[in-house]
């Protein structure tokens, strides 16, 4: 990193963005059996009203919310989901995996 002092900060930015960027995952795409399955998951933990774990892609990461849900909107392709604080609007393009969660964990 010696030459660092001879480049622009317009440069030094990029790279730094650069170095963030290898560290982002990656959405995948899902298979019809992959999304079969998380809207029969989602189906079902709405009809029991059981609490779900929903794996969504936000923001270049994974990362989990758990909750109730309480109703969806076809038209605006969305979930609402009462978590512990508050109920939250997920889009279902965001979804990647869901899984009903067992009291007991």
């Amino acid at each position: 990193m010696k030459w660092t002092a001879m480049m622009l900060p317009e440069h030094l930015v990029e790279i730094k963005k650069w170095k963030e960027e290898q560290f982002y995952d990656k959405k995948r795409e899902l298979t019809e059996w992959e999304l079969e399955e998380i809207e029969q998951t989602i189906q079902r933990a709405f009809k029991l009203r059981k609490l779900v774990k929903l794996t969504l892609w936000e923001h270049n990461k994974l990362h989990d919310k758990v909750g109730l849900i309480t109703g969806a909107d076809t038209y605006k392709k969305e979930l609402l989901l009462d978590t512990e604080f508050s109920i939250k609007r997920i889009s279902f393009d965001l979804i990647q995996k869901a899984s009903l969660v067992d009291e007991d964990d």
